[in-house]
């Protein structure tokens, strides 16, 4: 598998820490995912270095969630910046979606627009405690935040690996085909020994590509990998 398939999320990490670990890809990193707290004490100027520096492709991770004219106003501000993907919350509603959409269109062209539905650090008892949602319902809850989205015209979705077979069967229901971004990937030795930290739903690279993934994003597998370039050539080895 080419590393072009991965996103390496550059969380906890100064820009000090961002660039020293960069260079230390030797070239191989092609793909990086900003979040809120790099962006938000790096700013814009940070995204513009990192690509023409390095030509890496950004996906700026900011998760956005307020009402539609808010979040318009909010993309338009990140006019012609280097951005690949950009992330929203489904649960903002179509109103918010399709205002998401049309300010990306105008402001970011290049930029294709992710639903995050929940976050893969939530459990079935977080579910249940914070919407009602049995552990029976939670494919169904799923399938909604889905529907709404496609319905809405969004590019695609960031999801757990373990829901990409209702996204699947959505797409199919609905005759779409929407990108998959799917965070949640750990090494099968990370997984296999509890080293998952705060993420509770999660594949491995190969489980995930298997799953129908068409990205990954990989944070903490890489960025304090003991042997980074052991790991690179072991996505790379992957079929």
């Amino acid at each position: 598998m080419s590393m072009e398939k991965v996103f390496c999320a550059l969380d906890n990490m100064t820009k000090d820490e961002v660039l020293s670990f960069i260079e230390k890809s030797n070239g191989k990193l092609k793909n990086i995912k900003v979040g809120m707290e790099l962006y938000y004490a790096e700013g814009p100027k940070f995204l513009q270095e990192l690509q023409e520096n390095y030509d890496l492709k950004i996906f700026l991770d900011l998760k956005l969630h307020d009402i539609p004219n808010t979040v318009a106003k909010a993309i338009s501000s990140l006019k012609d910046l280097p951005v690949h993907f950009l992330t929203i919350h489904t649960s903002g509603g179509t109103q918010m979606i399709k205002a998401a959409i049309e300010s990306a269109r105008k402001n970011l062209p290049s930029a294709k627009i992710l639903g995050v539905s929940y976050l893969t650090s939530l459990a079935p008892h977080d579910l249940k405690e914070m919407w009602g949602i049995e552990e029976s319902e939670i494919p169904k809850a799923f399938e909604r935040f889905f529907k709404v989205g496609i319905e809405a015209g969004i590019d695609g979705f960031i999801l757990s690996p373990l829901e990409l077979n209702i996204l699947s069967s959505v797409e199919k229901e609905m005759k779409a085909n929407v990108l998959k971004v799917t965070p949640g990937i750990r090494f099968a030795d990370e997984i296999a020994s509890g080293q998952t930290q705060d993420q509770k739903r999660v594949l491995s690279p190969e489980e995930a590509i298997a799953n129908g993934a068409d990205y990954l994003v990989m944070g903490r597998s890489l960025s304090q990998a003991n042997d980074l370039m052991a790991r690179i050539n072991e996505i790379e080895s992957i079929h």
